[in-house]
């Protein structure tokens, strides 16, 4: 399993959801950074700390990205820990007709241009990334009601939200011993949840730890009695917006599944 962040433009949004569906479907984890070049130093430091902490950058390539200052820098910070860690950490793919930035000209890159080649270059990204472990898929008969829920659990979310998304922001906090062993007891329970609660669980207080199948029960149970515990909780400590990025990402799965 690696972990990955995925490089690109606001415009590129829709390519991106899809790759990272993918890419967790496959069983890694993936960090997608969705934030504005203006929207201060306090998550540039957490975006610089992420791109430290990942296996790989992909970059994707397009009119839009190669024009952008902030993926531009994030791209610098990535080819820096290719010359510090002598090895390969930026995947360029190309999704439009533009020449590569001078950095990354002489690299093998992934070539998305066209549609009908997305499977075939997607399998030789996944052979790049290395070997990982199959996330088994939710079966046929229950991906339809769950993306029910999921999309009244995520409007629930957007109600609750007490200030603008911080897409990406819950990616890779420093995690506690006690919360990756929160994680690892849920992914043993549910592995097809492991690519979101490998990058999108989190942690309230000192003993209240938040994965995927407690938001999707605690809702559940919400809708049943009309709320449940977690809602003050995550409206007291403003976490609303962690809780939308888990479920967007889990419904870009369940998507690409079906």
């Amino acid at each position: 399993m690696a972990y990955i962040f995925l490089s690109h433009s606001h415009d590129d949004r829709p390519f991106a959801r899809r790759m990272a569906a993918d890419l967790r479907n496959s069983g890694h984890s993936v960090w997608i950074d969705e934030a504005e070049i203006d929207i201060g130093d306090s998550l540039i430091g957490k975006i610089r700390e992420g791109l430290d902490q990942v296996d790989f950058v992909v970059a994707i390539l397009s009119d839009a990205s190669i024009n952008s200052p902030w993926v531009e820098r994030e791209l610098e910070i990535a080819s820096n820990r290719e010359l510090d860690e002598k090895r390969v950490v930026v995947l360029p793919v190309l999704i439009s007709d533009v020449s590569l930035p001078g950095f990354l000209r002489g690299k093998f890159y992934g070539d998305f241009r066209k549609e009908d080649s997305y499977p075939n270059v997607f399998a030789l990204l996944l052979r790049a990334l290395g070997a990982v472990d199959a996330i088994p898929a939710t079966p046929h008969d229950e991906t339809k009601a769950l993306r029910q829920e999921l999309a009244a659990a995520r409007e629930l979310a957007k109600r609750h939200e007490a200030q603008a998304r911080r897409a990406g922001e819950a990616a890779f906090h420093a995690k506690s011993d006690e919360l990756k062993a929160a994680i690892e007891s849920a992914n043993s329970r549910f592995p097809q949840h492991a690519p979101i609660n490998r990058t999108y669980a989190f942690q309230i207080d000192d003993d209240m730890f938040v994965t995927l199948d407690y938001v999707l029960w605690a809702i559940q149970k919400a809708g049943q009695r009309g709320s449940h515990p977690l809602e003050a909780l995550l409206t007291v400590y403003e976490m609303w917006p962690e809780v939308d990025n888990m479920l967007e990402a889990y419904e870009d799965m369940i998507a690409q599944q079906a």
